[in-house]
C-alpha cells in the first residue's frame, strides 16, 4: 500500500498516483494535501508507471477465467481425487486382504509394506498435486488483488496505483482500475487475507511501483500453463518413482531364508517344487505344497498330499546346476537367493544363453519345456 504519514496525527494514510494531491487520514479525518514531496513524487511515478505496456498489469483470459471459476475448480479437483483414489484404495485393501488370509506368508511383508507404500505415495502425491495448485492460485490472487477498504462502505482500491475502483470494465471477481487499467481481484475472500498481509510502503513510489509490476509478472506469467503442468507431471513422476523402487527391490540378491521349507511332488508335469506347510484336516495335520502365484498355468496354486505319500524335502542350494523348467521357461539353475518381492528365488540360464529368474516354487525339475 502506497503511504504517507498524515500531517495531522503522524499515522500512515493511503495514498494514490489518481490524486497525488489528496489524501484522507481514517484516523483523524484529516483530508487535504499530502505533506512534503510526497504529491510530486506520486506524479513521478505516474509518470513511470504509464511509460510501461499496460499488458504488464492486466489478466490475460485464462486467467480471468482461472481466477473468476477458483473455488468451482478446486472443487472439482478434490472430486476427481477422491473419485481417483477409490479403485486404488480398493485394489490395496483387496492385495493386504489377501495377504492376511494366504497361509503362505514367505515375502508377505515386503509385498504388505510396498502395497501400503504404494497407496500413501498415490494419496499423498494427490494431496501433493492439491496443495500445489491451491498455493500458486493463492499466490496469483495475492499478486493482483486489490488494497482492501479502508473503512467498511468504501471502495476497494488499486494494487498497483491506489486509485478507487467502482468495478467498472471487470467481470465478477475482477475490477479493472479506470486510471491505470490494472486488473484487481476484489472477491471478499481474497481481500480479506489482503488485508492480513498488507504492507505499508513509504519508500519511493516510483520503485513501489515498479516493484508491484514485477511481482504481477512473476506470478502471472505461465500461470495457467504452470497450474495444468504440475497436475500431470508430479503424478506421472510418482509413478516412474514407484516403478524403480520396485525394479531396485527386485534386483536385491538377499541370502536364502532358511525358515522355508521346500518338497518335490509329483505332479502331471513331473516332479515340481512347492513350498512345504501343514494344513489342518480333521484334527490331522496332513502335508501340503503350495506352488504360489508364479508358478505354470498347469499347476494348481497348491496340492495336498495323500498321507504316506514319500514327500523328497529339497534344499534352495541343491537346485544350483539342476535343469528346471518354470513359468518364463526352461533352463539350467545358476543362483539361489532371496527377493524382496518373490521370496527365494533362482536365476535360471536358457540354452541361448539368456537368463531369467523366477521362484523357487513352482520349479519343475526335468520337465517338458513350458508352453
Amino acid at each position: 500500500m502506497l503511504a504517507v504519514h498524515c500531517p495531522q496525527c503522524g499515522r500512515p494514510a493511503p495514498v494514490s498516483l489518481a490524486s497525488p494531491d489528496l489524501m484522507a487520514c481514517a484516523a483523524c479525518h484529516y483530508r487535504g494535501p499530502p505533506p512534503g514531496d510526497a504529491a510530486q513524487r506520486l506524479r513521478a511515478a505516474a509518470h513511470a508507471l504509464f511509460q510501461t505496456d499496460v499488458r504488464r498489469r492486466q489478466l490475460s483470459e485464462a486467467l480471468r477465467r482461472m481466477l473468476v471459476t477458483a473455488s468451482q475448480r478446486h472443487a472439482r479437483l478434490l472430486v476427481v481425487f477422491g473419485l481417483a483414489a477409490v479403485p486404488i484404495s480398493a485394489l490395496c485393501a483387496f492385495l493386504l486382504l489377501g495377504l492376511w488370509v494366504t497361509p503362505d506368508t514367505e515375502g508377505n511383508l515386503v509385498v504388505g509394506g510396498m502395497t501400503v507404500a504404494a497407496w500413501l505415495g498415490t494419496v499423498g502425491t494427490g494431496a501433493a498435486v492439491l496443495a500445489l495448485v491451491r498455493r500458486r492460485q493463492r499466490r496469483i490472487e495475492e499478486a493482483c488483488a486489490a488494497r482492501p477498504p479502508a473503512a467498511p462502505g468504501e471502495p476497494a482500491a488499486c494494487h498497483v496505483c491506489g486509485a478507487p475502483l467502482d468495478g467498472g470494465g471487470g467481470a465478477g471477481a475482477i475490477a479493472r482500475c479506470g486510471f491505470c487499467a490494472a486488473d484487481n481481484l476484489v472477491a471478499p475472500a481474497v481481500l480479506a487475507r489482503a488485508r492480513a498481509r498488507q504492507v505499508v510502503l513509504f519508500a519511493s513510489f516510483e520503485q513501489a511501483v515498479s516493484a508491484e509490476l514485477a511481482s504481477f509478472d512473476r506470478a502471472t506469467s505461465g500461470a495457467a500453463a504452470s497450474v495444468v503442468a504440475i497436475a500431470l507431471v508430479v503424478p506421472v513422476t510418482a509413478f516412474a518413482l514407484a516403478v524403480a523402487v520396485t525394479l531396485a527391490g527386485e534386483s536385491r540378491r538377499l541370502p536364502v531364508d532358511p525358515t522355508v521349507r521346500y518338497a518335490a511332488v509329483s505332479t502331471p508335469l513331473g516332479p515340481c517344487v512347492g513350498k512345504l506347510m501343514a494344513q489342518a484336516d480333521g484334527g490331522a495335520a496332513a502335508p501340503a505344497v503350495r506352488f504360489g502365484a508364479f508358478r505354470r498355468p498347469e499347476l494348481p496354486e497348491e496340492q495336498v498330499m495323500a498321507p504316506g505319500v514319500p514327500i523328497e524335502a529339497v534344499a534352495p542350494g541343491s537346485l544350483v546346476g539342476r535343469v528346471v523348467t518354470a513359468k518364463a521357461g526352461a533352463g539350467v539353475v545358476e543362483e539361489v537367493f532371496s527377493s524382496p518381492l518373490r521370496g527365494n528365488s533362482v536365476t535360471v540360464r536358457r540354452n541361448d544363453g539368456t537368463s531369467f529368474t523366477s521362484s523357487i516354487a513352482g520349479l519343475c525339475l526335468d520337465g517338458p519345456p513350458a508352453r
